[in-house]
């Protein structure tokens, strides 16, 4: 069996994991902290846990940044972007319309690859992102019908895009602009190093302009736990699986990945009270068929 493929399979799946675990957690964490302070700090405690990693894995060598200054601050900046266009896209976007627009990550991450790079579609790529944006069709109807939301326009709706399009180039870059040799550790700790920076920057420039929230209680014990888990867990370590992802079996399968994300997190909301609705189980499940239909064709070519 491919072991590239399987390496890359797991990562993908572990990320989506601890992503999706990050919805609920985040909308605890939401009651306590500012979206953009939050972005900055779980970025902060993600390079702390990733450098102390690649230290004692890696060796001091890790930490260095082998990247020219031109490229370092392009890769970090399509991270913070992400980050900072994703919060904006929250704040002034329907949660309807922002999950609409989500659904269609493996369409603009196809373009934004054939644009960027000049990448052509994997085999089977059409039918699983037909099937992930189905399911997630699905289940937003239901999620929807249940909250008396539906689709309107409120101006945000293009920094969700621009969001998911910057994620889509920092992963090309991150696998692209270093030497072939550095570990995925490294790479993903380097660029959390100048993202940390631009996210303080970011928090400083919308504090200034009274556009950040501001907290609303102080912090107890469980925010904090909550906040350490997610940096460590989402924001850490789900970025480390995700390269590798990326690097062992490409951006289009993590692209129809991304649409897992939510099912997770729907999943994982159980247990704090939420109710699933007939829609969002039936949606999940047509997402998870086009996820693994893909992958069956990735190990169908693997193993003829």
């Amino acid at each position: 069996m491919n072991s590239a493929l399987v390496t890359g399979t797991a990562c993908y799946l572990f990320s989506s994991l601890v992503w999706g675990m990050n919805i609920p957690f985040t909308a605890v964490l939401f009651k306590t902290f500012d979206p953009f302070f939050l972005s900055a700090v779980r970025v902060a405690i993600a390079m702390l846990i990733l450098g102390t990693l690649a230290f004692f894995t890696l060796g001091s060598q890790a930490l260095r940044n082998p990247l020219p200054a031109s490229r370092f601050i392009w890769l970090t900046l399509t991270m913070g972007a992400f980050f900072t266009f994703y919060n904006l896209g929250l704040r002034y976007t329907n949660p309807i319309t922002a999950a609409a627009l989500m659904a269609g990550t493996p369409v603009y991450a196809a373009i934004t690859m054939r644009l960027a790079i000049g990448a052509r579609l994997e085999p089977g790529f059409w039918g699983a992102a037909t099937l992930t944006v189905i399911g997630a069709a699905i289940a937003i109807y239901g999620r929807s019908s249940a909250s008396g939301q539906g689709l309107s326009l409120q101006g945000g709706e293009i920094f969700v895009i621009a969001a998911l399009v910057s994620w889509t180039l920092y992963s090309i870059f991150s696998q692209r602009w270093f030497p072939a040799e550095t570990p995925q550790l490294q790479r993903t700790f380097v660029s959390m190093t100048g993202t940390c920076v631009w996210l303080a920057l970011s928090w400083l420039v919308f504090h200034q302009f009274d556009m950040a929230g501001g907290a609303k209680i102080p912090p107890d014990l469980q925010a904090i736990s909550f906040l350490i888990i997610t940096g460590t867990l989402a924001t850490g370590l789900g970025g480390v699986a995700w390269n590798i992802g990326v690097n062992r079996i490409g951006l289009m399968p993590g692209s129809v990945w991304q649409n897992t994300v939510p099912v997770f997190g729907v999943l994982i909301a159980i247990p704090f009270g939420f109710h699933p609705t007939g829609e969002q189980i039936i949606g999940g499940g047509v997402v998870m068929s086009g996820v693994l239909y893909m992958q069956w064709l990735k190990f169908r070519r693997a193993n003829p």
